[in-house]
């Protein structure tokens, strides 16, 4: 590299099973001369952390498009810091992530903002301390085990000829570890940087510079995941079934596909009640009770947060639901969620209900997509989606144990369990092909 201290950090492994991106982010210390490597770099972001004291030249890319200058040290902060307050640089650290917000957020939106598809290099003086902490969370933010996080702040020392010089020259890995430390205490990285001011969108591209993603499109099932209209189901034959004196067994209640088995539940109630069943006016009965329910049914919790996060990441949203187009749209329409969707795939739309692949196979075509993210709440939801080659998110409903959809990719009690942004950092593709129309 171009300078003592200077590296990329790509090729740390990640929680998410890739390792970072090379050539994504470079860290450094000062740049005094243009070398051919870093112009060869073409990096779309040179950031600079010095603050104005330290400036005895002009920077050599000063007036270039990709220079920027964000001193990470605030002065009207500064001049309320009492050092004496602060003995160990660890201290000092925890102490400047919070007292230096203004700067900061400044300096993390710079990089969300930065074009992605080159390199964003970071510089303060000697690359350790300024440039260190900004890289830490950078690399927290991207899932890298803090061990290795340690590691690459550590090697600065070495590169800097200072393991035997004074405290406050040294990179031991325990201070950048009690800097992230300090960060689960403020509520975790993604919490740290939404407190600085960035946007949900902002953080998200902040984690895609390191860890690579290309989800198109985010698939949901609608009766059970989008709509808990399994329990108003349930709890409309529940009171049927009372009206008669009668108790509802729920074993071998549930069929293990998406087809409609209305008709073999009522030949099961009227066979309970023997002679004198009006299965008319039971069901009158019945849907009047279910739809009473309905009244008030929403989206499951944090759906359309995970909706609203995909539209302004720009995926693609669709539907893909065993039930016929009649039952889902009046649902959709009633709580005003139509538009939110690309494309709604029903079960009229194909010959085989899940577990059989068609409906996703259909919807993945609708979306001229290879591959997307299917979110579902049953095993037979799960088969069907992990069939047609996706990645699979099981969220199941009331009546379904976790166990019953453990061959997910990810199971989850709730789309609120997890922000949209770190899934997607989570799903790979499973090598399905686009099939166009």
């Amino acid at each position: 590299m171009w300078s003592p201290n200077a590296r990329d950090v790509g090729g740390l492994p990640t929680r998410y099973g890739v390792p970072t991106r090379s050539r994504a982010l470079v860290r450094t210390d000062a740049l005094d001369v243009v070398h051919e490597e870093l112009v060869a770099l073409d990096a779309g972001l040179v950031l600079d952390l010095r603050s104005d004291w330290e400036l005895k030249q002009p920077h050599p890319l000063d007036g270039t498009p990709a220079y920027r200058r964000i001193p990470w040290i605030d002065p009207d902060a500064e001049r309320l810091r009492n050092p004496a307050a602060e003995p160990r640089l660890l201290d000092v650290y925890r102490n400047s992530l919070t007292r230096n917000a203004a700067h900061v957020g400044r300096i993390f939106a710079a990089i969300a903002d930065a074009p992605a598809d080159r390199p964003v290099v970071v510089h303060c003086k000697a690359g350790k301390d300024r440039t260190g902490l900004t890289v830490a969370v950078l690399l927290e933010l991207a899932g890298v085990p803090r061990a290795e996080i340690a590691a690459d702040y550590a090697i600065s020392e070495v590169h800097l000829n200072t393991q035997d010089g004074p405290e406050f020259s040294r990179t031991r890995p325990e201070t950048i570890i009690g800097s992230l430390e300090h960060l689960d205490d403020l509520g975790g990285v993604r919490a740290y940087l939404s407190w600085l001011g960035l946007s949900a969108a902002q953080i998200h591209r902040l984690a895609t510079r390191l860890v690579p993603v290309d989800v198109p499109a985010i698939v949901f099932d609608f009766d059970g995941l989008l709509m808990d209209t399994e329990t108003t189901m349930v709890e409309s034959w529940q009171a049927e079934w009372a009206h008669h004196g009668l108790e509802l067994d729920l074993t071998g209640f549930w069929p293990g596909h998406g087809g409609d088995i209305t008709e073999e539940r009522y030949a099961v109630l009227a066979a309970a009640v023997g002679a004198g069943f009006d299965r008319t006016a039971s069901h009158a009965r019945r849907v009047a009770h279910r739809n009473r329910l309905h009244a008030e049914l929403d989206f499951r919790a944090g759906i359309r947060d995970w909706i609203a996060t995909a539209r302004e990441l720009g995926l693609q949203v669709a539907i893909a639901s065993s039930s016929p187009r009649t039952w889902v749209l009046p649902h959709l329409e009633r709580v005003g969620a139509v538009d939110l969707f690309d494309h709604i795939v029903t079960g009229d739309e194909v010959a085989a209900h899940k577990p059989d692949p068609a409906i996703y196979e259909l919807a993945l075509r609708r979306l001229g997509v290879g591959w997307a993210i299917a979110v579902e709440d049953t095993a037979h939801g799960v088969a069907a989606a992990q069939s047609a080659g996706m990645f699979t998110v099981a969220i199941p409903n009331p009546y379904v144990q976790a166990a019953a959809v453990a061959a997910a990719d990810l199971v989850l009690g709730s789309a609120d369990d997890l922000l949209l942004t770190e899934l997607l950092l989570h799903a790979t593709p499973k090598g399905s092909t686009v099939v166009t129309e």
